[in-house]
């Protein structure tokens, strides 16, 4: 993809970071003027470290002014930091199997907004959790929404990279970025390894998540046993909330064998 610097001869040093410095990222650059989202959290960081005052992100900021180009620009920057992978995995191309249907079922109702606005999904490895998240996301994405699809993993990294940087507000920026969207969608949770930091952050990113009634979808391999030896007790416990008093979890237990098998 272009970048600022390629035909902007003005503002090539937006594009053309320190060296030794990340460039910025593809999924927060515009197509039609080719100047960045000023709100998404990585080019936020990246020109915040190198100008704290924020001239540089003032320069990189989208100047699409006409209604159908901002539009365009704001559907690309949705699409774009979504960051579903490829497989482009839908409910149509998902092919059940014994043990699926409630998981199926369940996740229709969320992405149709009927039921609690956290589901959490538990099975094996391999029985197709990884395929619904992703067809929650893209149904998601085509009725206008804000989504983000995350590893586990990929969203510690991530927060841990923002320590690196000497922009102050950098975390509250990123946890606010990932608790603005309006689904958000966790792959992954127990495989990665637990340290009481680890076990902070994905517990308050759920709480927060949970307080704000936003949608969110979690998959996991753990039964609650398991989550809590590995991730602690406050995060099992709210993964788990079952109570029909509370109606705050979707809990749906996949029972299907591994597909790869």
């Amino acid at each position: 993809m272009k970048r600022v610097g390629d035909d902007f001869g003005g503002v090539a040093a937006v594009s053309r970071i320190r060296s030794g410095c990340e460039a910025l990222p593809n999924d927060g650059q515009c197509p039609i003027c080719f100047y960045f989202d000023a709100s998404h959290p990585d080019v936020r960081r990246i020109l915040l470290d190198k100008d704290p005052k924020g001239r540089e992100l003032h320069i990189a900021r989208c100047k699409c002014a006409r209604e159908e180009d901002l539009k365009a620009a704001r559907d690309h920057f949705r699409y774009g930091q979504a960051q579903l992978p490829a497989s482009n995995r839908t409910f149509d191309s998902f092919n059940p199997k014994p043990g699926t249907a409630d998981m199926v079922d369940a996740a229709r109702r969320f992405v149709d907004r009927e039921g609690p606005r956290m589901l959490v999904l538990v099975g094996q490895t391999g029985t197709g959790k990884s395929h619904i998240l992703e067809s929650i996301g893209r149904q998601a994405l085509n009725a206008g929404r804000t989504v983000r699809y995350d590893l586990t993993s990929t969203f510690l990294n991530r927060l841990r990279h923002t320590y690196d940087s000497d922009a102050g507000d950098d975390v509250h920026t990123l946890m606010n970025w990932y608790h603005m969207q309006d689904t958000l969608l966790i792959d992954d949770i127990g495989l990665e390894s637990s340290t009481p930091w680890v076990q902070e952050q994905l517990t308050t990113l759920v709480s927060e998540r949970l307080n704000a009634t936003r949608w969110t979808a979690i998959a996991t391999n753990l039964d609650k046993g398991r989550l809590a030896d590995q991730m602690g007790e406050r995060l099992a416990s709210r993964l788990y909330a079952t109570n029909p008093e509370l109606s705050e979890v979707a809990l749906v237990i996949n029972t299907a064998k591994d597909y790869r098998l």
